[in-house]
């Protein structure tokens, strides 16, 4: 079996290097001619700015250019801009900005420039040329390569040894993504999985199932519900394990970036809508605090009531405020509020049954068909986030005390109803069951330093060290069995809510986890090409339990000793060219285990390990218009928990194996292209039956494409239209992994258009329309059981309109 795996990777791995080579040579035959005469011709910029303090104003340049300023250099919060008024190259407008601070700019990339302490000022020169009007979206919304994730000292993903993929709003906007299972399909071999239902964040990568490895800002938060993308400014997914970040399952993370107050003032509304009855309204403002130059503000806030096409009632109501404040001493505050209220059902999708091979098969009915009953079935979360960061340079300015406070508070309520089994004629057993008084609480604390140095060679350091503490507590509560309605007609049967008259079980539980320790991360630049990057994190966790059986009066728990696990990475990265990064990586990871109740026993095991070997290439060619990421991985998981008859028992591991490749690139002005490929050899080391299997709902491959074009020429007939389209692939899947049914493979394509209309000044509204699922395919989305199998939107024709101001 593994020689038929190796052998079929093998196969896949040289199918994705010649589409990388055939990738690269198009792009260079297609963008050759271009590219040359930008050498010959520089772009010409007109600016308006006024004098204000020097962040701002790099904002504000960015904003018109659609270059990314890079820097950690917090003097730069000391000094005012100058205004800029007039037309000028990129080179001449940073120049004059500049001007009279202790930085000096160099290209990362054609489109990406980081700011550095220098030691003497220049001065430029300043040349009048001909106006450039930007018309529609600016390149820099679709662009977006600055990590903060993956790596404790945030740079541009092609000086990253891994695999990075970040993916920015704009995107986000033109694909009209409601929801970030929209995301991650974008990533290749990343899929959705149940979410519990619709009501949680799921997915896979490379193979892994998430567990507590939702990001946001750079915080593992557990969370019970849905992430509302109203305030994503962008969503970077890494790949394989970080040994400095902690705990966490060895495919990667997703990390949601949230959107930042800004000192220039601007101002959104938007509605969106589709055929199956949704309804939003969002609104976003931000700008500076009256005449300051110190404080600005953020407020998004967003409602929604809507349907989908399986006739479920989903109610949201969000509200995010943040503040910034920059002092004259460089120090950064940052502080932030979010409230999020999230009402739907817990939606199980379709049922299996006995297959006539003695298997089992997804049922025959329309996949619209609800097998839960509407009025026990509700999902009710309330979500409060606060977070603090502090920024403040220490020892001359040459070192930056780093500092962040999260606190998450969360309460639900639910009440669902699910199948549990079928007979042999088809008449379907359901049960009333769900958990009240739900609350969940997560602190967090970091502290770091963060620097350069300069020893034999320059070095790049960050140390710290974090604290997570974890507190939940729910009643779970069941009723007796029901035994009525067929797969065929499951409204048949009227179920009632038995949970308190007769009930099965009711449970009241504790568990709280704590879990602290250091970390380092530093970038020894070896030569001018060649860095080394290495890391590590010792951390010390503590998980407790205790549960009380309310209809027997029986306790339980378990308080197992403290434990603790050292885990390291290393990174090399060589850049023979500028355009060119290859590099080679070793990380491992844990993540301690949950602790097991059942068949009247606690079960207590070691935590889960992993690592990852990585070998890659990023090449970001041709005025940085392309960047194409080709890699090869092995991970491997050891200590993974199966259910055997009732019993949790550790089992061996998963090993994923395969290969993967993006591009992302700028044709011609306002063209934008992205696609991805991965190939997945992923199966299950264990000593029972599964062994050698492929696990529940992973693919051998995926596969996405995104193109849109928008008339940016200002002489245009047609400026401000745009219009794109795009197809998802998932390759064949297990629904289970026994491999008892299965959820075959689908493709599913998209397409939008849209339109700026200018208003007065510089307001102006963009009209939205398109269809999700054009070929109205039906697939399943991911299984979560026998009797949970998530199916996918038909075709769904989708509108919005959106005022900027």
């Amino acid at each position: 079996m593994v020689s038929l795996v190796n052998m079929k990777i093998g196969r896949q791995m040289m199918v994705g290097v010649s589409l990388l080579v055939f990738q690269s040579a198009f792009a260079q035959s297609t963008f050759a001619q271009d590219a040359n005469q930008q050498e010959q011709n520089q772009t010409l910029f007109l600016f308006d700015l006024s004098p204000q303090p020097l962040p701002q104003a790099l904002s504000a340049f960015s904003d018109v250019t659609g270059m990314q300023i890079l820097y950690t250099e917090q003097s730069i919060y000391e000094h005012d801009a100058p205004a800029l008024t007039g037309e000028y190259t990129v080179d001449q407008a940073l120049d004059i900005l500049l001007n009279g601070s202790n930085v000096e700019f160099s290209y990362t990339s054609a489109t990406s420039i980081t700011l550095r302490r220098k030691d003497v000022n220049s001065d430029a020169g300043v040349m009048m040329l001909d106006t450039v009007e930007v018309i529609g979206t600016r390149q820099s919304r679709y662009d977006s390569r600055y990590a903060e994730t993956g790596t404790m000292i945030p740079k541009d993903v092609t000086e990253i040894p891994r695999t990075v993929e970040i993916i920015p709003e704009q995107l986000l906007l033109d694909q009209h993504a409601q929801e970030l299972e929209d995301v991650y399909r974008l990533s290749p071999n990343v899929v959705n999985m149940d979410g519990y239902g619709g009501s949680r964040e799921d997915f896979l990568i490379r193979g892994f199932r998430r567990r507590d490895d939702i990001y946001r800002n750079g915080v593992r938060l557990k969370t019970n519900g849905r992430i509302n993308p109203s305030t994503v400014d962008n969503v970077q997914i890494i790949k394989g394990p970080v040994a400095e970040i902690g705990q966490m399952t060895p495919g990667g993370l997703v990390n949601v970036i949230t959107k930042k107050p800004s000192y220039e003032q601007q101002a959104y509304a938007v509605t969106n809508f589709n055929e199956h009855g949704q309804k939003q309204l969002l609104a976003d403002v931000t700008g500076p605090i009256g005449e300051s130059d110190a404080f600005a503000y953020r407020i998004t806030a967003s409602a929604e009531d809507s349907e989908n096409f399986r006739d479920a009632t989903i109610e949201r109501q969000f509200l995010n405020s943040s503040m910034s404040w920059m002092t004259d001493g460089g120090s950064l505050i940052d502080f932030s509020y979010e409230y999020t209220h999230d009402e739907r059902p817990v939606d199980r999708g379709v049922i299996t049954v006995a297959g006539s091979g003695g298997g089992r098969e997804i049922a025959n009915v329309s996949l619209d068909t609800r097998f839960d009953q509407d009025d026990l079935n509700n999902r009710d979360v309330t979500t409060h986030i606060w977070e603090l960061d502090n920024s403040v340079p220490v020892f001359d300015d040459e070192w930056y005390l780093e500092s962040k406070l999260f606190y998450a508070y969360e309460q639900v309520d639910e009440i669902r109803n699910e199948v549990t089994s079928v007979s042999s004629t088809g008449v379907l057993t359901r049960r009333v069951q769900g958990n009240e008084d739900r609350e969940l609480s997560t602190a967090f604390g970091r502290m770091q330093l963060r620097g350069e140095a300069d020893l034999w060679r320059p070095v790049d350091l960050v140390s710290g060290v974090e604290l997570r503490h974890q507190y939940e507590t729910w009643t779970n509560f069941s009723g007796q069995d029901q035994v009525g309605g067929t797969v065929s007609n499951p409204s048949s049967f009227t179920l009632v809510d038995n949970t308190a008259s007769n009930p099965r079980s009711r449970q009241y539980t504790e568990v709280e986890q704590i879990s602290y320790g250091p970390y380092a991360q530093s970038d020894l630049h070896l030569t001018d090409d060649v860095t080394l990057t290495l890391g590590a994190r010792y951390e010390i966790f503590d998980n407790e339990y205790s549960a009380e059986n309310k209809l027997t009066g029986a306790l339980s728990g378990v308080d197992p000793k403290r434990d603790g696990k050292l885990t390291k990475s290393a990174g090399l990265l060589w850049k023979p060219v500028d355009q060119l990064s290859l590099y080679a990586s070793f990380a491992e990871t844990f993540q301690s285990q949950n602790i097991y109740s059942g068949n009247g026993t606690t079960s207590v095991f070691s935590p889960e390990e992993g690592r990852q070997y990585e070998i890659g290439a990023k090449w970001s060619g041709l005025k940085d218009r392309l960047l194409l990421t080709a890699s090869l991985f092995d991970i491997e998981q050891e200590n993974v928990v199966e259910t055997v008859n009732g019993t949790p028992q550790l089992t061996g591991g998963i090993r994923s194996r395969g290969f993967e490749s993006s591009v992302t690139a700028t044709p011609i002005k306002g063209m934008n292209l992205r696609g991805s490929i991965g190939f997945l050899g992923s199966e299950i080391v264990s000593d029972n039956a599964n062994n050698g299997n492929r696990p529940a709902n992973t693919p051998d491959m995926t596969a996405s494409l995104w193109a849109s074009y928008e008339f940016q020429d200002a002489a245009s007939e047609f400026k401000g239209l745009g219009f794109g389209g795009g197809l998802t692939h998932v390759g064949d899947r297990y629904g289970d992994n026994g491999h008892s049914f299965e959820l075959g493979s689908y493709t599913v394509y998209d397409l939008g258009v849209w339109y700026y209309l200018p208003l007065r000044n510089e307001s102006r509204v963009r009209f939205d329309l398109g269809v999700k699922n054009v070929t109205d395919e039906d697939y399943y989305v991911a299984s979560g059981g026998t009797y949970r199998v998530s199916v996918g939107n038909p075709r769904t024709l989708f509108g919005s309109v959106r005022v900027e101001f």
